[in-house]
């Protein structure tokens, strides 16, 4: 009898434990301004094409072209000019943050500021952060966010992807 009752506490800890966890990654996946302008920064300064799916749908294809690919390629030539491979252009954000300056029903303004470092491959960025060697860069930007077909995008001037 007394087994039983324990069984059955255990069994509703464990179902209340999956709900909550249900309803815990469904609230993750919601798209916040903020979350867009983190993935978007860490795909733009990792040279990943991935950045143009956080970006609105005028600004990613300025005139027919993609405006994260002409940023990739531009950074490839000036990493070939500096005798270096594209992988030297790459960096790695610690110590994100960012704040909402301004939000409306579908436009946002956030501020984000972070730490990045050189991400030449992975084994030099631990072996920099262990032993602080190489440079740090201080990242503070506000960026422009729109809500376009029920997603959060970046819109605007955004670092230096369309210069």
């Amino acid at each position: 009898m007394e087994q039983g009752k324990m069984f059955l506490t255990i069994a509703a800890v464990v179902v209340v434990g999956i709900i909550i966890q249900v309803i815990l990654i469904g609230a993750d996946t919601m798209s916040t301004p903020g979350k867009t302008v983190i993935k978007f920064t860490r795909a733009y300064f990792n040279l990943d094409r991935s950045m143009s799916k956080y970006m609105c749908s005028e600004f990613a294809t300025e005139e027919d072209v993609d405006a994260a690919t002409e940023y990739i390629n531009r950074m490839a030539d000036e990493a070939k000019t500096l005798g270096f491979s594209l992988n030297y252009m790459k960096s790695t954000l610690y110590a994100v943050h960012t704040d909402i300056i301004a939000k409306s029903e579908g436009e946002a303004q956030v501020r984000i500021t972070a730490v990045r470092k050189r991400n030449i491959n992975p084994i030099y960025t631990i072996v920099g952060k262990l032993f602080f060697i190489g440079e740090t860069y201080e990242l503070e930007e506000t960026l422009n966010v729109i809500k376009e077909d029920g997603q959060w995008k970046i819109c605007g001037q955004a670092f230096a992807l369309t210069t």
